[in-house]
């Protein structure tokens, strides 16, 4: 039982940290596409989870705009997204980088996923 009440308690530290004024210091600004400045929303995630050689997913990458944040610290990354002209994006943007952690998908999330099972799944600024 003790265990149980530190880890509610934990928990209702993290999410009062995270509250939307901490939000709201943190993020500053948007950039000029509406988006937190880079480095932002790694920050955010690394306070629940590291990434640091972690096997993730990311649903809803769209031109890998925050997948090329994080992947470096990885150790693979599969990211999807339904809309082909921005993974085609996202890939020519990892060749010019070179980055050959990254396996781009253009396809919807519904059913199996390649590469299962992964540490982490990753659902950002999708609908």
């Amino acid at each position: 039982m003790l265990q149980t009440g530190l880890s509610v308690n934990r928990d209702r530290e993290v999410w009062s940290q995270t509250s939307l004024g901490w939000f709201r210091e943190e993020l500053g600004p948007p950039d000029i596409g509406g988006y937190p400045r880079p480095g932002v929303e790694l920050r955010v995630i690394e306070r629940f989870v590291s990434l640091s050689g972690r096997e993730i997913i990311e649903i809803g990458c769209g031109d890998g705009r925050l997948t090329f944040q994080y992947a470096p610290r990885a150790r693979r990354v599969v990211a999807l997204d339904a809309n082909a002209a921005e993974i085609e994006r996202a890939r020519a943007e990892a060749d010019r980088i070179g980055a050959r952690n990254i396996r781009f998908l253009a396809r919807p999330a519904e059913g199996r996923l390649p590469g299962a099972p992964f540490d982490v799944a990753l659902f950002t600024w999708s609908l």
